[in-house]
């Protein structure tokens, strides 16, 4: 008979025990959303800003690429001086026939069009989610209210006892004005 009185006290007991870790887990995830959100966007930002100036230096190399190719057969080629005189400056030699052609499709040295595209500045869709942890005062504010309220409340009623029959004694206790506070009193 004894078996069958200590079972419900341990299943009670344990069940207590969850509901305690379960609520200090949500407390501690309540707690890093509202101290990490910020660090987590900057670092987003700053990924998204690295990877946008990788970009533009890849383009950037290979423009210069381009202009010492362009450097190197202006001092070696007399051919390709006599090509780009004609081009940019409208120098014929004598008997030479042009013929007309639509703009775009002249040849032009300067038009260099760069070898890889900005990304957009679109940021990656979770920053939407972030961005309120982040930066909403008020919202930080009652994060952070409940997450110590949740704490407080979990050491106060959710504490796993050894025997239900003293947390029920306990609450009866509490009943009555200084209930609270009679909890951690010594027993005399």
């Amino acid at each position: 008979m004894h078996d069958k009185i200590n079972q419900p006290d341990t299943h009670a007991s344990w069940t207590i025990s969850l509901a305690f870790w379960l609520t200090l887990l949500t407390s501690i995830s309540a707690f890093s959303l509202v101290a990490l959100s910020p660090k987590l966007l900057s670092f987003i930002q700053l990924r998204h800003d690295y990877h946008a100036t990788q970009v533009q230096l890849v383009g950037l190399e290979h423009e210069v690429d381009d202009l010492t190719q362009v450097v190197d057969s202006l001092a070696r080629d007399p051919d390709f001086v006599r090509k780009l005189a004609s081009v940019e400056f409208g120098a014929r030699r004598a008997g030479e026939e042009r013929i007309a052609i639509d703009e775009h499709l002249q040849l032009s040295i300067r038009d260099n069009d760069p070898v890889f595209e900005m990304p957009a500045d679109s940021l990656p869709w979770y920053v939407s989610a972030i961005q309120p942890f982040a930066v909403n005062n008020p919202l930080r504010g009652m994060i952070l209210l409940a997450s110590a309220l949740t704490v407080v409340l979990a050491f106060m009623f959710l504490q796993p006892t050894a025997m239900v029959s003293e947390a029920k004694e306990q609450l009866r206790a509490m009943n009555g004005s200084g209930g609270i506070l009679s909890r951690y009193r010594r027993p005399v």
